[in-house]
């Protein structure tokens, strides 16, 4: 019986000669709402994915503040930990220092990294690069090179004003480098400020054998490394490090995720008034059903079903379509950006997250309008009252 009703739901608004167009367009907006969440979740994701891993890729999934020499008890039992988690990992100094070319003096943030262990991999090529096998003095980002004004190999200086050397007063000391190399990590906030060299360099300028940071590139269980760390040792992710990011990339998806809700609340009110006329037409054929025997309670039920079947094909139809245009699209789009833009080509990340809230969010909304509807129309009409009145 129940398919008898979903037949005749189904056929009345598709081949009826009146059939309400306004409840056709309500589906459609349906279908459009899903299609539209599903596809800018995704390349919103993407974009915001690719910029994470851009920057995990060079300062590291997680860091390690330690402040400690080589002869200290917990700097080995540190590095045993993490050669049994298997991690990857690069000891460096990190430090914030002046760079002087000429008379052009810029603040940086300076990268002693041990080149006798791990190296990120877009560090790696370019000390693998070097002709003559030799130890690069300093590694520096293009868009560095080109505020500074120098080009490999070209020499300068980094200052540390807060180590002086008792010399005719206090006088900042001061390390020679070589730039030798250029990179780009497509991030405007390290490529701008940040520079890498030798650890020994910067040992050197300080006088000292520490190191103040290990950078951990793999993935691994943060919370179970956090609880096995020595005394003494902070870890900090980069979620954490990049809190404000985060949060902003968050805030930016959820306005996406509420404008998107409110198209899907105005294609309901859509649907309501779709179905308050559309019930209004056919109360003479649910008439006529509770009169060749079916009852109140049937009845209602088979309109519900109708109701939450219709939403959910056109939001999974809207679902699926959009997900084949993603495809073809990740596969066959062209690199529409500006060459201003990192991304050329729009990257895309499908998760079941997003696929989750594309298909619940428009789903939810259609359902409680669409039952409110049939509230509606149940207590402003009564069959049995419309029976008498049409005899």
């Amino acid at each position: 019986m129940f398919v008898t009703y979903l037949k005749y739901f189904f056929f009345y608004i598709i081949s009826a000669k009146n059939r309400q167009r306004l409840l056709i367009l309500s589906v459609v907006g349906l279908f459009l709402s899903s299609f539209a969440l599903i596809v800018l979740q995704s390349t919103m994701g993407g974009l915001q994915n690719s910029l994470m891993v851009r920057s995990k890729s060079v300062l590291g999934k997680a860091t390690l503040y330690y402040k400690a020499p080589k002869n200290d008890p917990g700097y080995e039992k540190l590095f045993k930990i993490l050669d049994d988690k298997k991690a990857l990992y690069s000891k460096e100094y990190e430090i914030e220092l002046l760079l002087r070319y000429q008379t052009f003096i810029t603040p940086v943030l300076v990268h002693g990294i041990d080149q006798n262990g791990y190296v990120p991999d877009l560090l790696r090529v370019e000390l693998q690069s070097s002709a003559s096998q030799k130890k690069v003095d300093a590694i520096m980002p293009i868009e560095l090179a080109y505020k500074v004004g120098v080009a490999p190999p070209e020499t300068l200086t980094m200052i540390s004003p807060a180590h002086v050397d008792d010399l005719l007063g206090d006088v900042p000391r001061s390390q020679s480098i070589q730039v030798e190399r250029t990179i780009s990590t497509e991030v405007p906030e390290i490529d701008l400020y940040h520079i890498w060299v030798r650890l020994p360099l910067v040992q050197n300028l300080i006088q000292s054998h520490l190191i103040n940071r290990v950078r951990i590139y793999s993935d691994m269980d943060f919370k179970e490394l956090r609880s096995l760390l020595p005394s003494g040792i902070q870890l900090k992710t980069w979620e954490e490090e990049n809190a404000t990011l985060v949060w902003a990339l968050k805030l930016e998806s959820t306005v996406m995720i509420f404008l998107f809700a409110a198209m899907s609340l105005l294609v309901s009110l859509c649907i309501t008034s779709g179905l308050l006329i559309f019930f209004n037409k056919i109360k003479s054929d649910l008439a006529s059903f509770w009169i060749l025997g079916a009852s109140f309670s049937k009845i209602d039920r088979a309109t519900k079903y109708f109701l939450h079947l219709m939403s959910i094909l056109s939001i999974g139809t809207g679902v699926g379509c959009g997900l084949v245009f993603l495809w073809l699209f990740n596969h066959y789009a062209p690199e529409i950006m500006p060459d201003v833009f990192v991304d050329r080509k729009i990257p895309i990340l499908i998760t079941g997250k997003g696929l989750l809230i594309s298909f619940l969010v428009p789903y939810a909304i259609s359902s409680v309008f669409s039952i409110f509807a049939l509230n509606q129309f149940k207590r402003e009409h009564d069959l049995l009252d419309h029976v008498r009145s049409v005899s």
